[in-house]
C-alpha cells in the first residue's frame, strides 16, 4: 500500500519545517524543490516507510492518536492539518507589588502539585532589580503572592520573593532528586555561565559550586528529565553567528547528559566570542545541536526567543512546546513577539504545521499588544488544558516606555484537551487516514467537533490498510457534535471489545468537522 501514498501539498509544507532548519537559505530552498518534484517516488515511499515503522513503535507504548506528527497522515484529500489557539485566554496577576514596579518580566514555570499550582515568575522593581516571585493558586484564576519572609526588599521581608536573581530559567520537579534537591532551575548567571539551582521547596535555593556550561545563555532555559533516554535534556539558547555580530540570529539547541551536577564538558569553539567585548562570556553558537531555528518561510530578521518545550501530560510520548518567536525591527533587541505551537515524537524534531500564531498579540494598546510568551507547566482540569504565559503592552527593548508605566501581565490560556492540531475537513468534504493505534479498551472514543452543519464518520483498517469487516467508515453512525469523548458506534455497537490488542489504521470521512484526537476507553 506504501506505493499509493498520496501526499497534498500542504503536508508537504508540513514535512519541510524540520528538514529546513540547518544549512544555507540555498541548501534549504534545494531541498524545499526537490521534495516536491519528487513527492511520486521514492523520497515519499522511504518517508512513509520510515514514519509507519515509528508510527507502530510509539503507538504501542502510548494511548493517543494526535495530529502532532504530520506523517501519520497517510491519505488525505480536502484535510488539513492547522494549529488552534487557545478558546480562552484571561489576565490572572497583574503588577501590584513595590518589587515588581518596572515589570512583571517574559518567563514563567508553572508546576501542578496535587491540585495546586505553584507558579514562579520574573519580577523587575523601580530600580531595575531583578527577582524570581512566587504564586500559588487552585483555580487558576485567583492567585496568591504569600509572605514567605526570605527575601529583604527596601528593608522589608513581606514579599513573595524567592532570593533567585538569575533570570533565565524554569523551575521543574526533578524525579531523581535527593530531598533537598527535589526542584531544580538550570539559569545563566552573568559572567559566570550556566548553573544549576536546586531546592527542597521551591523556595530556599542553593546554586551549584561550578557551571554545568561556561557560556551565556540568556533566555528561558528548559531542563527536564527524559524517562526514555534516562538522560537530562536541556533547551539554551544559540546564535546564527554571520559575518556582521549583531545581525546574528537567536536559535534553540540541546544538551542532552546524564546529569545536572557536573560540568557538562563542552568547550566553546570560538564562534561565539563577542568581538566587541573580550570579557563577555561566549554565546553558544555551534557546540550543540540545533533543534529550533527561523527558517526561509519566516520574514527576514526573525529568530526564535524562547521554546517552552515539555513532555504532553495526557501522553508522554509526545512533546509539545511553545516558543515565542521575535520579529527584529531597528536592532537585535527590538521588535514584536508571539508564541506559536510546536510538537513532535521525540523533543528533537519539531514540526510547526500551518505557523498560525498559538499566543498572538492583543489590538493596539491592549496589555498584550506588543509580545507573548509561554513558559512551561501544562495544567489538565477536566476536558480543559491551562497554561501560563505573560503579555506585553510594549516592545520588545522599549525601555524608555517602561520607566514611565510598569508592564507585563500574566495570562491564562484555556483550551481542550489534545487540543493544540486539528485535522480539519473541507465543507465540501473530505476524507483522510492515520495510524496508528493499539486497541486497548472496550470502545472508542474521538475528541471532535462537527459544529451544527458538520458530521463525521471513522472506520478501522488493519495493518495492511483493509478495512476490517462491520467497521467500515460507511457502517459508522454519523457523528454530529462537540465533545471530547464522543463514542464511535457501528450499525448501533460500539463494543471493539471483539478487536482488544489489534493495531489498526483509523480512516476518517466527514466535512466542517475538526477532529483532535482519538484513543480507547
Amino acid at each position: 500500500m506504501h506505493e499509493s501514498v498520496r501526499w497534498p501539498d500542504q503536508l508537504i509544507s508540513f514535512l519541510i519545517p524540520p528538514l529546513a532548519t540547518a544549512g544555507s537559505s540555498n541548501d534549504r530552498a534545494s531541498v524545499i524543490h526537490a521534495m516536491k518534484s519528487l513527492r511520486r517516488w521514492v523520497v515519499f515511499s522511504l518517508l512513509v516507510s520510515t514514519v509507519i515503522g515509528a508510527m507502530g513503535a510509539t503507538a504501542r507504548a502510548g494511548g493517543r492518536l494526535l495530529f502532532l506528527d504530520p506523517g501519520a497522515v497517510r491519505e488525505a484529500k480536502g484535510v488539513m492539518l492547522s494549529v488552534n489557539p487557545p478558546h480562552a485566554s484571561h489576565p490572572v496577576i497583574r503588577v501590584d507589588r513595590p518589587w515588581e514596579g518596572k515589570m512583571i518580566s517574559f518567563y514563567t514555570s508553572v508546576v501542578d502539585e496535587d491540585g495546586k499550582l505553584r507558579l514562579w515568575y520574573i519580577c523587575r522593581d523601580t530600580d531595575n532589580r531583578p527577582n524570581v516571585a512566587y504564586a500559588e493558586s487552585t483555580n487558576g484564576v485567583n492567585w496568591t503572592k504569600p509572605n514567605l519572609g526570605l527575601v529583604d526588599h527596601r528593608g522589608s521581608k513581606d514579599n513573595n520573593l524567592v532570593g533567585l536573581t538569575s533570570l533565565d530559567g524554569a523551575v521543574i520537579k526533578d524525579p531523581n532528586g535527593l530531598p533537598a534537591e527535589r526542584y531544580v532551575y538550570v539559569a545563566h548567571v552573568a559572567e559566570k555561565g550556566v548553573f544549576r539551582f536546586t531546592s527542597p521547596d521551591g523556595l530556599r535555593w542553593r546554586r551549584d559550586d561550578t557551571a554545568l556550561l561556561p557560556f551565556r545563555a540568556d533566555t528561558q532555559n528548559v531542563a527536564a528529565f527524559d524517562e526514555r533516554t534516562k538522560r537530562y535534556a536541556v533547551y539554551l539558547r544559540a546564535w546564527d553567528v554571520g559575518a556582521v555580530w549583531t545581525e546574528r540570529l537567536r536559535k534553540v539547541v540541546r544538551l542532552e547528559v546524564p546529569t545536572l551536577a557536573r560540568p557538562a564538558g563542552i568547550k566553546p569553539s570560538g564562534r561565539g566570542s563577542n568581538p566587541t567585548n573580550a570579557k563577555d562570556l561566549p554565546r553558544i553558537a555551534d557546540e550543540l545541536p540545533t533543534v529550533l531555528a527561523a527558517d526561509a518561510q519566516d520574514p527576514k530578521g526573525t529568530d526564535v526567543y524562547t521554546i517552552g518545550a515539555q513532555r504532553y501530560p495526557l501522553d508522554p510520548q509526545w512533546f509539545v512546546g511553545f516558543p515565542s518567536f521575535f520579529r527584529r525591527d531597528k536592532h537585535i533587541s527590538d521588535g514584536r513577539l508571539e508564541v506559536q505551537f510546536i510538537g513532535g515524537r521525540d523533543g528533537i524534531t519539531w514540526h510547526r504545521y500551518d505557523r498560525a500564531p498559538y499566543a498572538g498579540t492583543g489590538l493596539e494598546n491592549s496589555v498584550s499588544a506588543n509580545m507573548t510568551y509561554i513558559g512551561p507547566g501544562i495544567a489538565v482540569r477536566g476536558e480543559e488544558l491551562w497554561l501560563f504565559g505573560t503579555g506585553f503592552r510594549h516592545r520588545h527593548g522599549d525601555v524608555e516606555a517602561r520607566r514611565e508605566t510598569a508592564d507585563g501581565t500574566i495570562f491564562r490560556h484555556v483550551t481542550r484537551v489534545d487540543g493544540f492540531v486539528s485535522a480539519n475537513f473541507a465543507a465540501s468534504g473530505g476524507s483522510c487516514t492515520v495510524g496508528s493505534l493499539t486497541l486497548s479498551g472496550s470502545r472508542l472514543l474521538v475528541n471532535l467537533d462537527t459544529g451544527a452543519l458538520g458530521e463525521l464518520r471513522v472506520g478501522l483498517l488493519d495493518d495492511q490498510g483493509r478495512p476490517i469487516p462491520g467497521f467500515g467508515p460507511e457502517d459508522c453512525d454519523v457523528l454530529q457534535i462537540n465533545s471530547t469523548r464522543a463514542v464511535v458506534s457501528w450499525k448501533g455497537r460500539s463494543g471493539i471489545g471483539a478487536l482488544a490488542g489489534r493495531e489498526v489504521w483509523l480512516t476518517f470521512a466527514g466535512a466542517r468537522a475538526r477532529v483532535f484526537s482519538a484513543y480507547c476507553e
